[in-house]
């Protein structure tokens, strides 16, 4: 289960946007005049008919066709005129990547595709997959609500126990999400994610026994990232920051592309007040963010209001 510490307090997120400055600019159209014309010299009409004569003579002498140039009013009739559609097809090497000429009578049309919904809205499918979109979107009390009406029908569903247990755990009920964990993890005692959570849910209260626990399981699972940043957490929460910032960039490296990590050791490094390696951290959150999360998996307005007041 992903989560994002909180920024430290002492600021307030600025509730207007800021202005949008569009930069216009203009460009004027040239209009371009052609020159003026000069009165042309007229030409003697006999010298013009005997140089007409003596050009027409030449041509004949040569062997060449006088074609005379079609009339302005004259209606011009369209040829028929056809162009084969092969001389148009790439030829050598581009025809390669080109399309390639269908034979129907070796190549028949495909049958038709019928796709069918996967689940209808009445399964108990489709009923997990709503409250769990209700619990992402952090409608916390309707996905309890979809998840209670699941559990009464089954209460050995483990995707329906996960489901409740995480949605009383956001909702801040540790000792219900405490024994909806201790249930799962009866049902399915190797599943790490189940024991994460659990010891993650332990470490609120108790950070030293979820710690020694964390470490415990991290000896067996070290290759497990969302353990090994639960341990970066336990020991932030044990007031531990170095240790923190150290299981934190083991998590970091092992899944470069999740600002959430950075975030994370931003905070870390924020609340020990070491200032400069805070800033270091947010900048490298947002450039993570933007690259790798859309701009959407950060409060990206919180840590530059946070940046303005560090630097």
């Amino acid at each position: 289960m992903a989560v994002l510490l909180s920024i430290p307090s002492g600021f307030t997120i600025a509730q207007t946007l800021p202005e949008v400055v569009s930069d216009e600019t203009s460009t004027e159209t040239g209009t371009i005049q052609m020159p003026g014309t000069e009165e042309l010299n007229t030409i003697d009409a006999d010298e013009d008919a005997e140089q007409g004569d003596a050009q027409a003579e030449a041509d004949q002498a040569d062997g060449g066709v006088v074609i005379s140039a079609p009339s302005a009013f004259a209606p011009q009739e369209e040829e028929d005129i056809f162009f084969d559609a092969d001389n148009l097809v790439p030829q050598g090497e581009m025809a390669k990547e080109g399309p390639n000429k269908v034979n129907p009578s070796t190549q028949p049309a495909s049958k038709l595709i019928i796709v069918k919904k996967d689940y209808t809205p009445d399964t108990k499918a489709a009923q997990v997959v709503s409250a769990e979109r209700a619990l992402s979107l952090g409608l916390y009390d309707s996905a309890l609500g979809m998840f209670d009406t699941l559990y009464a029908k089954n209460k050995r569903d483990s995707r329906v126990l996960m489901g409740r247990a995480v949605t009383l755990q956001k909702l801040g009920r540790f000792d219900e999400a405490m024994q909806m964990y201790e249930k799962l993890s009866t049902l399915e005692p190797r599943n790490i994610e189940v024991k994460v959570n659990m010891l993650g849910l332990l470490s609120t209260r108790y950070p030293s026994v979820a710690l020694r626990r964390l470490l415990d399981l991290h000896a067996e699972n070290s290759s497990n990232i969302g353990l090994t940043a639960q341990i970066g957490f336990a020991y932030a929460r044990a007031g531990d920051a170095q240790s923190a910032l150290k299981y934190m960039g083991m998590a970091s490296s092992m899944e470069p592309h999740n600002a959430g990590h950075l975030f994370n050791m931003a905070v870390i490094a924020d609340r020990a007040g070491a200032k400069k390696q805070a800033i270091g951290y947010y900048e490298k959150a947002l450039e993570t963010d933007s690259v790798h999360g859309a701009g959407r998996s950060i409060p990206r307005d919180s840590v530059f209001e946070r940046l303005a007041q560090l630097r």
